[in-house]
């Protein structure tokens, strides 16, 4: 019967404390954390790209953990890719794992697919964490800008 218990323990502790150990782990990949964009853009770019890509109501981040973010993809799954529900219960979220996607991808050349998921995962996380909206925005914005703006200049 000990043995059992003992069991049922270390499962247990395992799948409380795994979601924080991949974070960590994907934490430890990259030699330098993806960097925030110096550039800033205009209040009326940074609604433009939040309502048409991302967000329900003004735009705004809030951090989460990775227990959060596994509700997050719980949430996607449960009722849909980009559904209202979930990006305003999870704000920022999406654009910020779009935001440091590539600087996470460049990191990560050559590793196994595992890597890059649970990595891109941490730092997603970590950008949450760390970087405000505007930068979060602005960062987005130098990757994926509309084609239109990058033929004026």
């Amino acid at each position: 019967m000990k043995i059992i218990a003992a069991s049922f323990a270390i499962l247990i502790a395992l799948v409380c404390f795994s979601p924080q150990a991949a974070y960590w782990w994907g934490l430890s990949n990259l030699d330098s954390k993806p960097v925030a964009s110096e550039k800033r853009i205009t209040p009326e770019q940074e609604l433009e790209i939040w309502q048409k890509e991302f967000g329900v109501g003004t735009p705004r981040v809030e951090p989460v953990t990775p227990y959060r973010y596994l509700f997050y993809i719980y949430c996607n799954v449960d009722l849909g890719l980009r559904t209202q529900e979930c990006e305003s219960r999870y704000p920022g979220l999406r654009v910020s794992s779009f935001a440091v996607k590539y600087q996470v991808a460049d990191g990560l050349r050559g590793k196994r697919n595992i890597s890059w998921q649970v990595t891109w995962m941490a730092y997603t996380i970590w950008a949450t964490r760390n970087w405000d909206i505007h930068q979060i925005l602005a960062t987005y914005h130098e990757k994926f800008r509309p084609l239109s703006e990058l033929k004026r200049g």
